[in-house]
């Protein structure tokens, strides 16, 4: 990176220039008389010592340094991205800025020693150098490394997301100081001038710090891209994000399982993971009550691999009880499919848990299916489809997907929303449209759930419209694991060759 040459006169500067005016007074003094000359020396002299002054916080403002690894400070890198916006803005481009955090650098030096730490992060600003250009910037300042940019095109989020991926590359390889080596991580936040409500070096700066504070609560290695939802006004205060960490880390949150069945024979065909907050004081808690406070604390991603390793761990034990359960479906929002690592991390789980691809169904809102237009998204559902995972279609009926979508995403099943389901057997319109969805479905080749039933009327009308499965209290409320082996009993979901002595001995 090169350094810029200042745009003003430094004080010492000024204080020369000030001198070169002696002479001219005593001649002035000389050829006028002394009097003109005190006046000169009374107005000039002010408005020299205010100019003086007032150069020399620019220069400790503009010219702090890191002292560790001589980069640019905070100040110094809002001032280079305020002068970067209408340069970029001429060549179409956007300023951004990436907020690089070493996870878990404090517990370095508790291990290792100061030498350590140094050494990585001397290391660490190395390693992000050889992937910048000459226009691009670094700074540092408190535990964040930042990286700002002058020239991201759109789409700005995927170019953003790929060059996050190289950056954490970039940390795969051990930090060695001598014989002592240690692995880390690094989480980013990262904040476009598209991202923050008013562009300006400061918020976007500040867009890209709270992004990586995020990052860094949703665990080691994310990556957060600033939204109006994270700035400090709208997000949630520090002691609540920390209560809701601390609840994920405690499974004091945890999965509970709603069954779903086959609607012709009542087979089931898989459960559906649901989160639950089993509070020590206030008790269990409605998912509705605390899943907005986890999105805005920045946790979405954690509650997910929470789940995701509970669901799995569920299907072992019902494998080992002896019970035949097909599926396992658990929820990734918006969020947790932009992140790239998501399918290698997913693949990663259900080879630790010896589950066939085949049997974790991928749960996706209808609304980011309809409303994102983010190639990432569909570049992650893809590759999850590609380790052979199922694809689910979820609140289908209450956003606008298009028919290209529905193939974009490569849905195996939709879940047609309760809103259409209830009151199916009284309600002539629900039952045109409810049949007309089923007909959709039908023609692209993809199954059909209807969620929310709730009486037998309803699963009867729907089996007669030939609604492949079925999900709601009609059949089971959501149940902890332990019920559910007591339901699969009562229900007699025992797998092929298995009887309730097996199921005994395996339990």
């Amino acid at each position: 990176m090169n350094s810029r040459p200042p745009r003003f006169l430094k004080a010492s500067n000024l204080k020369l220039q000030a001198a070169a005016f002696v002479p001219f007074l005593l001649l002035a003094g000389w050829l006028y008389g002394w009097q003109a000359a005190v006046v000169g020396i009374a107005v000039m002299a002010p408005a020299l010592h205010i100019l003086s002054n007032a150069s020399r916080p620019v220069v400790v403002q503009s010219h702090d340094k890191d002292p560790l690894t001589g980069l640019i400070g905070r100040d110094a890198l809002i001032d280079w991205a305020e002068r970067a916006l209408p340069r970029a803005g001429r060549n179409s481009c956007q300023v951004a800025v990436i907020a690089i955090t070493i996870d878990d650098l404090d517990a370095v030096e508790q291990r290792f020693g100061r030498s350590m730490y140094e050494k990585v992060v001397l290391e660490a600003v190395d390693r992000l150098k050889a992937l910048l250009r000459d226009e691009d910037v670094i700074a540092r300042f408190g535990q964040v490394l930042a990286i700002g940019m002058d020239n991201v095109r759109v789409p700005e989020n995927e170019n953003l997301m790929f060059m996050s991926q190289r950056l954490q590359r970039a940390f795969e390889d051990p930090f060695s100081d001598g014989p002592t080596r240690t692995y880390s991580s690094v989480s980013l936040g990262i904040a476009a001038e598209s991202h923050v409500k008013s562009p300006s070096g400061a918020n976007i700066v500040a867009g890209a710090q709270r992004a990586s504070e995020i990052a860094t609560l949703s665990g080691a290695g994310s990556v957060r891209i600033y939204s109006s939802g994270l700035s400090s006004e709208e997000s949630l205060n520090r002691s609540t994000a920390v209560e809701l960490n601390n609840a994920l880390e405690t499974n004091e949150i945890f999965a509970w399982f709603q069954p779903q069945i086959r609607a012709s024979d009542g087979k089931i065909t898989g459960f559906e993971a649901l989160a639950r907050w089993d509070h020590p004081e206030r008790g269990l808690i409605s998912p509705t009550s605390f899943l907005p406070d986890i999105e805005k604390a920045g946790l979405s991603q954690r509650l997910a691999e929470v789940i995701l390793k509970q669901s799995l761990m569920a299907l072992n034990v019902w494998d080992a009880s002896g019970f035949e359960v097909p599926t396992i479906s658990v929820n990734f929002s918006e969020v947790e499919l932009k992140n790239p690592r998501l399918p290698d991390y997913v693949r990663w789980e259900l080879d630790r848990h010896g589950i066939a691809p085949e049997r974790l169904v991928v749960e996706v809102l209808e609304t980011v299916a309809s409303e994102s237009g983010e190639d990432v998204v569909t570049r992650t559902l893809h590759a999850m489809g590609q380790i052979g995972c199922r694809i689910d279609l979820d609140d289908f009926g209450t956003g606008f997907t298009s028919f290209l979508n529905i193939r974009k995403f490569k849905v195996d099943r939709i879940k047609i929303d309760r809103s259409l389901v209830n009151k199916i057997d009284q309600d002539e319109g629900q039952l045109a449209m409810f049949s007309a969805l089923m007909a959709f479905g039908e023609r692209l080749g993809i199954e059909t759930l209807a969620e929310g039933v709730e009486t037998k009327a309803e699963v009867d009308v729907l089996k007669s419209l030939g609604c492949q499965d079925i999900q709601g209290y009609a059949v089971s409320r959501p149940l902890p694991l332990g019920e559910t082996l007591l339901w699969l009993e009562e229900q007699g979901q025992f797998a092929q060759g298995a009887d309730t002595g097996e199921r005994k001995a395996a339990g």
